[in-house]
């Protein structure tokens, strides 16, 4: 009598769900709908059902794009905000976008009462300047 270890019997389910799965490979389309058919299967319910789980697997798959998509969004919202950059003297600021306005005549300044900025505008007008490019952090205006 021989003696069957759980690993002989995995070996021997693994091997027939192989030789079965390779059987279903070889049969066309029609011979499975026939199967099917014969089972008594309904081949358009389970059509539908299989369809909607797929759907319902892209939908989730979506969802969680979705929900990291905003986390990475957040996140750099935050390091952007905790992360105050370094801007030089105010005096060296107005000089440089003046000079970027001077050789870029598409850029334009929209004046507080048509008559000048604010030290704040200036800043937020040097970050915009930096984050669109026109001015590089350390070099020179272009």
């Amino acid at each position: 009598m021989t003696h069957h270890t759980p690993k002989d019997f995995r070996q021997k389910a693994t091997r027939i769900a192989e030789a079965l799965s390779d059987e279903v490979d070889a049969l066309t389309d029609e011979q499975v709908m026939q199967e099917a058919k014969g089972d008594g299967m309904d081949t358009a319910k389970l059509a539908n059902d299989f369809r909607s789980g797929a759907m319902q697997l892209i939908a989730q798959a979506k969802r969680q794009r979705l929900a990291l998509a905003r986390e990475r969004l957040a996140a750099s919202q935050q390091s952007r905000v905790a992360q105050p950059r370094s801007r030089p003297s105010l005096e060296s600021i107005k000089q440089r976008i003046q000079a970027v306005l001077a050789v870029k005549p598409t850029l334009a300044v929209a004046f507080r009462d048509g008559k000048t900025l604010s030290d704040d505008d200036w800043l937020s007008l040097w970050d915009d300047f930096i984050e669109m490019g026109a001015i590089k952090d350390n070099d020179e205006p272009g």
